[in-house]
Formats: C-alpha cells, sequence, structure tokens
C-alpha cells in the first residue's frame, strides 16, 4: 500500500512539476553537494546526531545534516549520482539492501552518503561529519565459519526471589558475539543494577574464556554497536571499558544518536562517549546509515533502518519522540543464518522499517525480542519467522508483558529464551543452529561506583 500510493504521488507531483504548477524548492538546498534537481527539497534541512561528540550541552557545529527528497525515482535518483561522479565527487561505495539502494561519496575529503528508498520513493542525502573510518572500516577472515552469540545472564527482577527493583533490573541488554578469528562483536551493553563490580569482572572472565586470550593478553573486540540512546543499553559496557580498558583493544564503535535537541536520551550516553573517545582516541568510528553492508571477519552486518529513516521527507522533522524508536536496527549474517538486532523500537520504526523493506529482509534465524518484550510489535515478530527469540529479561516479569503476549502468538514457549534463566549461548554455522545454556556467578546491584577508570 506504501509503495502504491507513493507511486501515485510521484506521477501526480511530477505532471504538476511539469505544467509548471508546483516547483522543486532548490532554494532551501543547504548542502554543498550539488543540488538535487527532481522530486520536492524538504524545506528544512535535518539536524543529524554528533557521533562520538558528547551533545549534551546543545549542538556542537559537529552535527552531520541531512536533505530530504520525496517524490522522485530510481532513474532520477542514479542520474544524479552519475553526476556527482562527472563533477569529482569520487563514488567510494554502492549498495542495494532490500528496498533501498545506496550510494558514497568522498569530495575534498568530506563524505556524502546517498540513498534511495524505492517503496517510498525518498531520496536522503546525509553530509556525515562524524564518521572518521569508512572505506577501511570492516575486514574479512574464515568467510563460511560460524560465530556464537552469548546472551548475557544478568539477574533480572521478577515477581518472586528477584523483586527487589534496588538492586535487580527490570531492562538491560548486552549481547556478545565470537567471531572465527576469536575476536568479539558486543552488542550494548546492560543497566547500572546489572554492573556490580563482580557481574563486570564475570563478563571479563567469559570474553577471556571464549577468545582463549590469556592473562597479559588483550582481548580483541572487532567491533561495538549501539542500538540507541539508553542508559541501560550502555552502562554495563560503559563500566566495563572503565574497569578493563588496559585489557582490552576496542578497534570499531557504531552508533546512530539522534541530537539530542530533537531526540531524548540518557546522561549516561554522554559519559559514555567521553569516556570512549578518552580511553580509545584511535577507535574506529562508523556512523550507520540504511543500505550499509559490511564485513566483520566472518560476519556481515546489514544496516536496515535507523532514526533518519524516520524522519519526514516533507517536513524535516522526526516523529520520534523516544530514543527506542532511534534504535539502530541491524542484520548479523554468518554461516548463512540471521542474527535480527531489533534495539527498543516500538510500532513507529516498525510501520517504517517495513515501509522500506519487505518480508524476505526482516526473515531470521535468531530474533532480539524488542525492547525487553515491553512493546506489542507483531510485524516484526510475525516477519521474522525465526528459529529462536532471545529476550533481554525474566520469564516471570516477561510473562506479563505485551511483547510476551504478541510473542507468543507465533512462536511457542520452547523457542522464547529469557536472560534471567540462564546465559544461553547459540551456535549459528555451516551445520545448522543450535542453542544451549550456561551460568556466571553474577549478581545483583552491591552500589559499586560507575564512574572509577582503574
Amino acid at each position: 500500500m506504501v509503495k502504491i500510493l507513493s507511486y501515485i504521488f510521484t506521477v501526480l507531483y511530477t505532471f504538476l512539476a511539469s505544467a509548471g504548477i508546483v516547483r522543486n524548492s532548490a532554494d532551501n538546498w543547504a548542502l554543498d553537494i550539488p543540488v538535487y534537481e527532481d522530486g520536492r527539497i524538504c524545506d528544512e534541512i535535518y539536524l543529524d546526531g554528533s557521533g562520538i561528540v558528547s551533545d549534551a550541552e546543545g549542538p556542537t557545529g559537529t552535527e552531520s545534516r541531512m536533505e530530504l527528497v520525496k517524490y522522485t525515482s530510481a532513474e532520477k535518483y542514479e542520474e544524479y549520482c552519475d553526476n556527482l561522479s562527472k563533477t569529482g565527487y569520487e563514488n567510494v561505495y554502492s549498495n542495494t539492501l532490500g528496498g533501498v539502494v545506496c550510494n558514497a561519496f568522498r569530495y575534498n575529503g568530506k563524505l556524502y552518503y546517498t540513498y534511495f528508498t524505492a517503496n517510498k520513493n525518498e531520496v536522503r542525502i546525509v553530509e556525515d561529519n562524524n564518521t572518521c573510518s569508512f572505506e577501511d572500516f570492516g575486514y574479512s577472515c574464515n568467510e563460511g565459519e560460524g560465530v556464537t552469540i552469548y546472551q548475557f545472564d544478568y539477574p533480572y527482577a521478577d515477581f518472586g526471589e528477584h523483586k527487589d527493583e534496588e538492586i535487580y533490573s527490570t531492562n538491560g541488554m548486552m549481547y556478545i558475539i565470537k567471531l572465527a578469528d576469536s575476536s568479539l562483536i558486543v552488542v550494548d551493553g546492560g543497566s547500572i543494577r546489572q554492573s556490580s563490580d563482580k557481574n563486570i569482572d564475570e563478563c571479563m572472565k567469559l570474553m577471556r574464556k571464549i577468545t582463549g586470550a590469556r592473562e597479559g593478553e588483550k582481548v580483541n573486540i572487532a567491533l561495538w554497536i549501539g542500538t540507541h540512546g539508553h542508559s541501560d543499553h550502555v552502562t554495563f559496557f560503559y563500566k566495563l571499558i572503565g574497569y578493563y580498558h588496559n585489557e582490552i583493544n576496542l578497534e570499531r564503535a557504531m552508533f546512530n544518536y539522534p541530537s539530542l535537541s530533537l531526540v531524548e536520551h540518557d546522561e549516561r550516553i554522554d559519559m559514555y562517549r567521553n569516556r570512549l573517545g578518552e580511553l580509545y582516541p584511535d577507535v574506529r568510528y562508523l556512523s550507520p546509515h540504511s543500505g550499509m553492508s559490511f564485513n566483520i571477519a566472518n560476519t556481515v552486518i546489514d544496516v536496515l533502518y535507523t532514526q533518519e529513516d524516520a524522519v519526514n521527507a516533507l517536513t524535516g522533522k522526526t516523529p520520534v519522540e523516544n530514543a527506542n524508536d532511534s534504535s539502530t536496527i541491524c542484520r548479523i549474517t554468518a554461516a548463512g543464518k540471521r542474527f535480527l538486532v531489533t534495539g527498543d523500537i516500538n510500532v513507529l520504526a516498525q510501520d517504517k522499517i517495513l515501509s522500506m523493506h519487505s518480508r524476505e529482509e526482516i526473515k531470521c534465524d535468531v530474533l532480539q525480542a524488542p525492547h525487553h518484550l515491553y512493546n506489542a510489535v507483531a510485524l516484526i515478530y510475525d516477519y521474522a519467522d525465526a528459529d529462536y527469540v532471545l529476550c533481554s529479561m525474566s520469564e516471570g516479569r516477561g510473562s506479563w508483558l505485551p511483547g510476551n503476549a504478541t510473542a507468543r502468538l507465533f512462536y511457542n514457549k520452547s523457542q522464547m529464551f529469557y536472560a534471567g534463566n540462564a546465559m544461553y549461548i547459540v551456535e549459528m554455522n555451516a551445520d545448522g543452529l543450535s542453542i544451549s545454556s550456561g551460568h556466571t556467578d553474577c549478581v545483583p546491584y552491591d552500589d559499586s561506583s560507575m564512574n572509577d577508570i582503574h
């Protein structure tokens, strides 16, 4: 339906433009890159996020900026990209991912990321002022080998033995993925109530165990992925690198947080970005945009949705009011198996991603249950058609939540694995998919400091 309506309105707009009744508002163009000559240019430029730089005190002047164009076509987008190449813009990247066609250009050292969304006949052009590593961001090794996903077993609150919410968390999420070269991908990092000193130590012990890094050797984290700007998705990792930065080699970081002037985020996000820049000044940072695909060791990372996709192409305004719907949605593929990371999306982001991509792009083998089972995002559960659903929540508390009831419409109880019960371990390899459980000696919150750097 979105595609049909978009097509009708695009044809109508093109007719009115050819008749001189409406004009492309080129005077609104604010980027240095040549103007997009087709369709309707948005009246407002969108102030994108500031990357690693904290914007807690307001806009920093380092933000990326985005132009939006409505009522255009794939042919006009291709023509625009060809013209950029002819006028000295180096096309350093091209890709088609689901319903998105994208290109990246370099000009005078500046990166411009452009993409066309077929179902909506929209173009977004991002002046990316934050990405410090693009063309050389990823790397490949041991293609075809599998990975292991660990759903780290924090103590979660429930309505029984662990009901004290001062020491047990009601949310929090962190996934650790072991790659074929024994390096790691880490997704997010849990809440303050999961960040006892003991638990930080247990996590480090686990990472040493699964990577084979001995005492005195650094654990290599090839990539840290931040889904969105809430503290229960960063605090544990913030403390982990504060305690163990001398024993962890963090090579890359990827997140796309909106400007705080437009969408709220937690104070801990700015504290984390400051710590990341202080402790890992040489980290390769990438601001993900829809349509990107890149390798990390033997995985392929596909970016299916970011906060930029929610922005209205006619007004330049975002409907996102809560950071949850600004979650970056990415798909991690290894040995032909897919792990879909959804962060904390709600219905708004669900509808946006489904207006961009077909059911086939959402299909996965392992699904991270959105927002700790709080949100009833039925279409994501339906389209995913996963074998396993990983739930960053206790089973006792989760059983009362709308997302759990929605998931159970599509999955039986044996397919849902709650982090409060155990540390579930998913193997994705050429032989298939398997799941087992393990345990660590994690404990409730102990009032220890979050801010110490060892």
